[in-house]
């Protein structure tokens, strides 16, 4: 709630801040503000896609190798909740045992794979990151052309309202894309 009361104040500062330039400013002075549908930008630029595919991919393996072990766990509590009249305590003891280490393994693997530092989100920053750096790139290349001021992420939740005019998503697309 403190985040959204937060969020609206700097939306409306940042509003306040945009209309007393456009109404200081001469008409020749004025700034050009234009806005991208990142969402939009993820799910059409063409090299976006392809990098994603091939982190789904890897995801993949990755949740099959978690299954696998979570199937091997699953097998030895269902061997401990029923064990065959004829199982001694001895055995009883070394498949809790068993199951404590493929737990331990399980957890391990998970953090290593998809904790906030995992194989996971390094491979994503891995394939993310260069197209970021283009798409920002492009960005700022259409700003500098088109002389705009701003360019805001409409997306984000920082536009309150955006004449589809100034949506410079496909410009940015068409560049991406080429």
């Amino acid at each position: 709630m403190k985040l959204t009361i937060n969020r609206i104040l700097a939306v409306t500062l940042f509003g306040g801040m945009i209309l007393s330039v456009f109404s200081s400013s001469s008409p020749a002075q004025q700034m050009k503000i234009g806005y991208v549908d990142v969402m939009r930008l993820k799910k059409e630029y063409k090299e976006y896609q392809e990098a994603e595919a091939k982190f789904e991919k890897e995801m993949a393996v990755w949740q099959a190798q978690a299954d696998s072990m979570q199937s091997e766990m699953e097998k030895i509590q269902e061997k401990l909740q029923n064990p065959p009249i004829t199982m001694r305590e001895e055995a009883l003891s070394k498949l809790r045992e068993e199951l404590l280490v493929k737990q331990n393994e399980y957890q391990m693997f998970v953090n290593e794979v998809m904790g906030p530092d995992g194989k996971a989100a390094k491979k994503e920053y891995e394939l993310s990151k260069p197209l970021i750096d283009k798409i920002n790139t492009v960005i700022k290349l259409i700003a500098l052309k088109g002389n705009y001021a701003f360019i805001l992420d409409s997306t984000a939740g920082t536009v309150l309202y955006a004449d589809e005019k100034y949506d410079l998503t496909d410009k940015v697309l068409a560049e991406l894309n080429k």
